[in-house]
């Protein structure tokens, strides 16, 4: 939609403070849901302290990720499913969770492995940004995940990061949040997401990642119409970030880096090249969507409310206990 009008009208100028006035209630309950998405998982941690269970959940790492496979679930998915339904009401949108749409598979197989190749390629990418960072001081940590040991930690592990969390994630950022936004186009919808998909980390070590790697799912999933390629492409990134943790775990921690180095380097490589070939075979533009709002009063509307900062705050505080300086 063209903003820049030649004429402009009593009817534009109503039109864009309906739309701004919808876009701060959409961001102002996706502010909403990074508040919940907190308060949830601190109150399931405080049910398991008060059962008498936090002990086992700090000590024994096939407990903790049993428990995280449920605290995941309800901590991510159940805030974003409470305001998705009223963030249909503002946007209209029908179709935030589009699992049916038909696509080759060919374009599928593409997307899929240029993602994920994507994603580890935005791995090396964040490990220069954590250099840079220890070079000015800088020692940046993220939360302790577990690894619990044999066939039985492995699966659980897998059901924890690579189901559910994909699922989950996915389902919340690119369903709702990215589904609803596509009313302002695309391109903001994709960034938008990413941008609250890294900040929902809560840390420098996987923020940075997770904003490249949002901008990508977001990008072949617009591409292909379904979300299924979101949670395939989140799916197989945290499976290849899992192998590698038990590969490095199992061959020791030399030989374990340098195979690691190998897959992400040549996984990134692969990711690049059918990137390119998934972006010739695809030549259509994003959407612009819908409305009459420029880009900047789309970043203003949606950012810049009351929820939206006090969720942004929260989330830096968090953010901070995982930075030092000087040490």
């Amino acid at each position: 939609m063209d903003y820049n009008h030649a004429f402009l009208t009593p009817d534009y100028f109503y039109r864009k403070e309906k739309e701004k006035k919808a876009l701060r209630k959409v961001g102002a309950l996706c502010g909403l849901a990074l508040l919940g998405y907190v308060l949830i998982q601190n109150v399931l941690a405080l049910g398991i302290q008060a059962v008498g269970l936090w002990d086992k959940y700090t000590t024994d790492s096939f407990f903790q990720s049993g428990a995280d496979v449920f605290l995941t679930f309800a901590g991510v998915l159940l805030p974003f499913i409470f305001v998705n339904r009223l963030m249909k009401k503002y946007t209209g949108a029908d179709e935030t969770l589009v699992f049916d749409r038909k696509v080759s598979k060919g374009s599928l197989i593409i997307s899929v492995y240029a993602g994920s190749g994507l994603c580890m390629a935005a791995n090396v990418v964040s490990s220069f940004f954590i250099g840079i960072m220890s070079v000015f001081g800088f020692e940046l940590t993220s939360p302790d995940v577990p690894m619990p040991d044999g066939a039985a930690g492995f699966f659980i592990s897998f059901v924890r990061v690579v189901v559910v969390a994909a699922m989950a994630e996915e389902l919340s950022l690119r369903g709702f949040v990215m589904g609803n936004l596509r009313k302002y186009g695309d391109s903001f919808a994709v960034g938008a997401s990413a941008v609250l998909f890294a900040v929902m980390h809560g840390n420098l070590i996987q923020a940075p990642f997770a904003l490249m790697a949002g901008f990508t799912i977001g990008y072949f999933t617009v591409k292909t119409g379904t979300l299924w390629t979101a949670v395939l492409i989140h799916g197989t990134n945290n499976f290849i970030s899992l192998a590698l943790s038990y590969i490095t775990e199992g061959f020791g921690q030399e030989t374990g880096t340098l195979l690691s180095a190998l897959i992400i380097y040549g996984f990134g490589f692969v990711g690049i090249v059918l990137a390119l070939i998934f972006g010739v075979r695809n030549k259509s533009r994003f959407s612009d969507g819908d409305t009459v709002l420029s880009p900047g009063e789309k970043i203003g509307g949606f950012f810049f409310n009351i929820p939206m900062i006090l969720a942004f705050l929260l989330m830096l505080y968090i953010t901070s206990n995982y930075v030092t300086f000087g040490r």
